[in-house]
């Protein structure tokens, strides 16, 4: 068949048979005929010009984006790192230190009653204690109550109670049906009780507009209840918690008891807001917790700033609203081009959520900001210093900001997997971890579907036992600190051991033994076919090259700019790479003459060219090289492989050969015996 050659348009057949110009396909052969077929037309090769710049801009607009959102990512981390006091960390530890040293542990607590030793032996003598340090800080300064040297209460100790109703009908049908049965029940809105009690009815029910409810273990407890305050002196203090414990105030009634207080450090001002929380169930059951809140003077408004470091902070916060107004201006650009599509694009979803929460945050610091001002904290306590400040609902929202900016600062990091994707020495493993999704997510989705199953199980099995598995949540909640071994499930097989066992037993079985093992599975999986992609893979076009069309620009720019400004040094850097580059062309092709086979010769190193070339399809030297060595590797493999197949096949037959042979040679001596003992026969009758 004719040989068919690509050569440019316009091009004749004798400037193809000479030596190759421009990186053409040369036909070589004294008699062979050629046939010319034009490589493409001016048209395609201007689409694909276009193509290209089109590439380059949007890898240049990539590139301003990513540079954009580092800037922001570094801006909002330096922000709220430098809004973090570990000041306020250390007094924390140093009030949990004070109440854990006390004589009565707070989780040994078991009955209403001994709610009045701890206040005696644990929180008075913890807060109210005289010693050296007290009587110093007081001789520095007489306003607030010294807790030591350097922390001071705002306003005495507060203990609130929520209590129940004394309820008829708590008899079970049918055993008791005939009688009346009273009692005090679990907690709830009906039940709650709400009128006076006490000596004289000197008990009485009150709101706390600043208070917050509190969702514990056996209910939802309001803000409000029955409220005693303890006074800032020792010995009254003492007294106080012996009229409680003489007018009952304690009771079966009770459901819950909160004891708050708050302490202000005036060295590095920060305030805790601390509340103890002791809940008694209408089954005799107990579950304690101490929460503890910090805020920071600076974090309470500019009036409070002391420094340039708390200026600088803010206005960093400004900043970062400054850039989120940006972002968002940009995505309603992207959804005007793109429309519903839009949305279906996951990253868009993060973005949003994540603006969303900057906002949030944004708007509650400048509540916090008003709140602060109106509040006025430690004036009031000054002229009285017993009267308590009830700080718990903007504690709260304090805390509320920190949270909001904890799961920005998640997200922020988590889209650096979107732009580091981009960059050339971790793009491969993004993009190995972003297509290892593809399976990880369906075996999610299989793990919490059998987690599911196995919470059930717990629960319904051992929900009435075990109080950890006494809900569904709390049961997957258990389920999982138990995947990660920081809970035990042997409760379960101490109380029904068959059962137990079967259960624990298929539960490790099938998420650390199946499940360890798939995730290892799928994440070897992705690294394979990653590397196959990428071995296979050939990006002509420079899509999706961000950094490295950065710094292609910034080559041609400093190369226009040298040529500009300093044409001698141009001249010594680039024309002798130009020089070199014309010698490695002018190479002798001659060598060749004579050949009777057909000769692709490609010589040229002009990169518009080649990736015209590229652009078209067809396979450069190199490529054509390595396809011949490994396809000639192949058919070696492959004629190997056939010829011990054919062997092994070989010997097979001889072996049958020779097991035939065997028994024809056995049929023939028996014959033979047959025909001796037939002709023996024959000759003994006759």
């Amino acid at each position: 068949p004719d040989s068919a050659l690509a050569l440019p348009s316009g091009a004749d057949a004798a400037g193809s048979s000479g030596g190759a110009a421009g990186g053409q396909l040369v036909a070589r052969g004294p008699s062979e005929p050629v046939k010319l077929v034009a490589l493409e037309p001016a048209a395609q090769r201007v689409t694909i010009n276009d193509k290209l710049a089109e590439e380059r801009r949007e890898n240049l607009l990539e590139c301003k984006s990513m540079c954009v959102f580092f800037t922001f990512l570094a801006v909002f981390t330096l922000a709220m790192l430098l809004e973090t006091a570990p000041s306020s960390a250390r007094l924390a530890e140093r009030i949990h230190r004070r109440l854990e040293g006390g004589p009565i542990p707070l989780e040994s607590l078991s009955t209403t009653s001994e709610v009045y030793d701890y206040l005696d032996h644990v929180i008075v003598p913890a807060l109210y204690e005289n010693n050296t340090d007290t009587n110093f800080a007081l001789g520095m300064s007489p306003y607030l109550h010294p807790v030591d040297v350097y922390n001071r209460m705002l306003g005495g100790v507060r203990v609130r109670q929520t209590r129940v109703k004394y309820m008829p009908g708590c008899q079970m049908s049918p055993l008791f049906s005939e009688y009346t049965v009273k009692c005090y029940p679990i907690f709830g809105s009906d039940s709650e009780a709400k009128e006076d009690f006490g000596p004289d009815l000197k008990f009485k029910w009150q709101s706390d507009s600043g208070g917050s409810s509190y969702d514990g273990y056996f209910g939802t407890y309001p803000s409000g209840g029955y409220i005693e305050l303890l006074p800032t002196d020792m010995k009254a203090a003492l007294a106080k918690v012996e009229e409680l414990r003489s007018g009952d105030f304690l009771g079966p009634w009770t459901r819950a008891v909160f004891i708050d207080f708050v302490v202000w450090s005036a060295n590095v001002g920060s305030y805790a807001v601390v509340t103890i929380n002791i809940e008694f169930s209408a089954s005799a059951r107990v579950a304690t917790h101490t929460a503890l809140l910090t805020m920071s003077s600076r974090g309470l408004g500019p009036t409070e700033f002391t420094g340039a470091i708390d200026w600088f902070s803010f206005m960093l916060v400004l900043l970062v609203m400054v850039f989120v107004i940006y972002f968002m201006a940009e995505e309603v650009s992207e959804i005007k081009k793109a429309g519903t599509a839009y949305f279906f694009d996951g990253w868009n979803v993060v973005d949003w959520i994540n603006m969303l929460l900057l906002m949030a945050s944004f708007g509650m610091r400048c509540f916090i900001y008003s709140t602060a001002s109106d509040l006025d904290i430690g004036q009031a306590q000054i002229s009285n210093p017993e009267q308590f400040p009830s700080l718990k609902a903007f504690a709260q929202s304090v805390e509320t900001v920190k949270l909001m900016n904890a799961i920005n600062a998640v997200l922020l990091w988590g889209k650096c997997a979107k732009h580091l994707r981009y960059i050339p020495v971790i793009k491969d493993l993004i993009r190995t971890v972003w297509k290892a999704l593809d399976l990880f997510v369906p075996f999610l989705f299989m793990l919490l579907i059998a987690l599911v199953g196995f919470a059930s199980a717990y629960n319904i099995g051992f929900g009435g036992t075990i109080f950890e598995l006494s809900t569904f949540g709390s049961a997957i909640i258990y389920l999982c600190r138990a995947y990660i071994r920081d809970v035990k499930l042997l409760e379960a097989y101490y109380i029904m051991p068959e059962f137990g066992a079967f259960l624990i037993l298929v539960f490790y079985v099938v998420f650390l033994l199946v499940g360890t093992n798939v995730l290892f599975a799928i994440i070897a999986d992705a690294m394979f076919r990653a590397k196959e992609e990428q071995r296979n893979k050939k990006d002509d076009d420079h899509s999706e090259e961000p950094v490295e069309e950065f710094v292609r620009e910034a080559r041609r720019r400093v190369r226009r700019f040298i040529k500009r400004r300093a044409p001698k040094l141009y001249k010594m850097l680039y024309r002798r790479k130009k020089k070199k580059k014309t010698l490695e062309q002018e190479q002798p092709d001659n060598q060749n003459e004579g050949a009777s086979e057909l000769v692709l010769v490609d010589d040229s190193d002009d990169e518009s060219v080649d990736a015209i070339d590229e652009d078209k399809g067809l396979p450069t030297k190199s490529d054509l090289m390595r396809a011949v060595e490994q396809m000639s590797g192949r058919v070696l493999s492959e004629v190997s492989i056939v010829s011990i197949e054919i062997g092994a096949e070989l010997h097979d037959v001889c072996e049958r050969v020779a097991q035939m042979m065997m028994a024809v040679e056995e049929l023939a001596m028996r014959a033979d015996a047959v025909r001796m003992d037939q002709e023996e026969y024959l000759e003994g009758n006759s």
